[in-house]
Parts: structure tokens; sequence; C-alpha cells
């Protein structure tokens, strides 16, 4: 296991991050957590963002996960969410307890999304209910 900085290696996790937050500089602050050769982008609380979260399908990599991130700043309060589903992945979650509802708005704030990026997934799931 290896805790580096973002880099080139991460620019498909990162822009990704970087086109929804509303500070985008928390990337700048987080790290990648590298398990048997994967890395996992974890981008730390901090301004509006109040909890985030990795995922993997392997519950050895999600202690890997849990214990690279417990004590590092913009990490707090590192816990797992087991899945109870052989076929859905294990959580890796830090911050406070995200939100229990399915409002996105709210949602989308607490993991410090920008208001353009949580109206353009709200259109998208909008635009995606009327099609099925």
């Amino acid at each position: 296991m290896e805790v580096r900085p973002a880099d080139q290696r991460d620019e498909w996790e990162a822009s990704w991050f970087r086109g929804r937050l509303s500070d985008p500089t928390l990337i700048d602050v987080g790290v990648v957590v590298v398990v048997d050769g994967a890395g996992y982008l974890a981008v730390p609380v901090g301004g509006q963002r109040r909890g985030g979260y990795v995922s993997t399908g392997v519950r050895g990599t999600a202690r890997c996960l849990r214990d690279a991130l417990a004590g590092r700043p913009g990490y707090p309060n590192v816990r797992v969410r087991w899945s109870a589903c052989p076929s859905a992945c294990h959580t890796v979650a830090w911050g406070e307890a995200a939100p229990d509802n399915e409002d996105d708005q709210a949602v989308g704030e607490f993991y410090g999304y920008s208001p353009s990026a949580i109206a353009r997934f709200e259109e998208e799931s909008a635009a995606a209910l009327r099609t099925n």
C-alpha cells in the first residue's frame, strides 16, 4: 500500500471532481491510496464539503483504505460501510454521516458539489426517468 499526492496518473478521476466541486482546490490536498496497483483518489473534507467516500468490491482493499486515511488531516471519522450484498461495493467514508434521504440538492451540498453540478445531475436524472 502506498499513499501519495494525486498526479497525472489520476487525471481522469481528478477531472471528474474538478468539474463538480465548489472548491476544486481540495483535490490538491487530497491523497491517492494505491492498493495492489489500483489508485483511489480520496478528496478531503473542507469548506462546504462535509464528507467523502471511495468504494471497492474487495474487503481487504476497504480495510487498507480505511487504515491509510485514518488520522490524516481532512479525513475525520474514517469508517467502512460493509455491503451485505456480495455483488455490491463496500464504502470507505469520512467526515459527517451523509444525508439519509433522496434529496439530490442536500446530498450534493454535503459532498461540496457546486450549484451548477447539482443542477446538471438533477437534469440528467430527470431526463433518464422520462426515457424509461
